[in-house]
């Protein structure tokens, strides 16, 4: 099945061929947690709309851009998040990474990326008990904007790959504004498997996480399909370390920013990394908040790992 229209939809500013890119299976909040871990274990990844509510979002929503709106980034009314064009975060904020980790660490942010229902929800997917990292991944991302396709195993399963992904929508996304995509059940390829084992894109600097491959290019390969969907305000797609992803590329003629999160959870009986724990963490690369793509003001271009 495929009910996606994609005449807007750009992939590193291509349109994918129709057999190329699908739906993804929606589970229900209040889906049988039998069934969430059935889907979760054939597919790698289950996507749950609404599990936040739209006050929940609101609330992130004016936090984050109420802080850009400060840095001559947004123009209007803040929480629609709409790009001004310019920037003067550089001129106006001393520090970016301490800018970025204000933000990340609002209260707004972190009432829903570590909830208690949250928490439950990754309880069940790894079948145990689970604990939230402390270092988030906030994005804002504007016209032109998009995450190359990588996994998340060699950033965060250097201590166990008992870890699993939530991203969170803060807003309306449709395709055109650049939601997140999955790769189908990529997890399960051989050619994946290989490049992926024993990969921490920190020690082994001589290599790129994100595929030299565009995501078509691979899809048609491997072969497989990109999962994506109009996600809303609230939806939720928790993912494994080693499902291929990234994201479609943000083309809104009217400059509304995307505003979306990762946050990771993994077993609380497994091996805690210390960079991604503590007051103080350091992330990847031990840059702190700095280092992620972020802290850049909206009119630079992102760094590529």
């Amino acid at each position: 099945m495929n009910s996606l229209d994609i005449k807007d939809v750009k992939v590193l500013g291509e349109t994918p061929p129709l057999q190329l890119i699908a739906s993804m299976q929606e589970t229900a909040v209040d889906a049988d947690p039998s069934e969430i871990q059935r889907r979760f274990a054939e597919d790698a990844y289950v996507c749950l709309p609404g599990f936040f509510t739209q006050d929940d979002v609101s609330a992130i929503r004016e936090a984050v851009f109420s802080r850009l709106d400060e840095a001559g980034e947004i123009t209007g009314t803040p929480a629609d998040g709409i790009y001004s064009g310019t920037s003067q975060r550089r001129e106006k904020i001393a520090d970016l990474g301490q800018f970025w980790r204000e933000i990340s660490e609002s209260w707004a942010l972190r009432r829903v990326t570590h909830s208690r229902a949250l928490h439950e929800l990754c309880d069940v997917l790894l079948e145990e008990a689970s604990i939230p990292q402390d270092y988030l991944f906030l994005r804002a991302s504007n016209f032109g904007r998009k995450t190359l396709l990588h996994s998340d195993s060699g950033f965060f399963a250097r201590m166990t790959d008992k870890v699993v992904t939530v991203w969170i929508s803060f807003g309306d996304i449709p395709l055109h504004l650049g939601p997140l995509f999955v790769m189908e059940k990529s997890h399960q390829h051989p050619r994946v498997k290989n490049a992926l084992a024993g990969f921490d894109v920190a020690r082994d600097k001589d290599k790129k996480a994100s595929w030299s491959e565009t995501p078509i290019e691979l899809a048609e390969q491997l072969p497989s399909r990109l999962l994506t969907r109009h996600m809303k305000p609230g939806d939720i797609v928790v993912f494994g370390m080693h499902l291929l992803h990234g994201s479609l590329d943000n083309v809104d003629s009217d400059q509304r920013i995307r505003l979306s999160c990762d946050v990771r959870y993994q077993a609380q009986s497994k091996p805690q990394d210390p960079r991604y724990f503590g007051p103080h963490p350091g992330g990847t690369t031990g840059a702190g908040y700095g280092e992620l793509v972020g802290a850049i003001p909206l009119d630079e271009e992102w760094h590529i790992r």
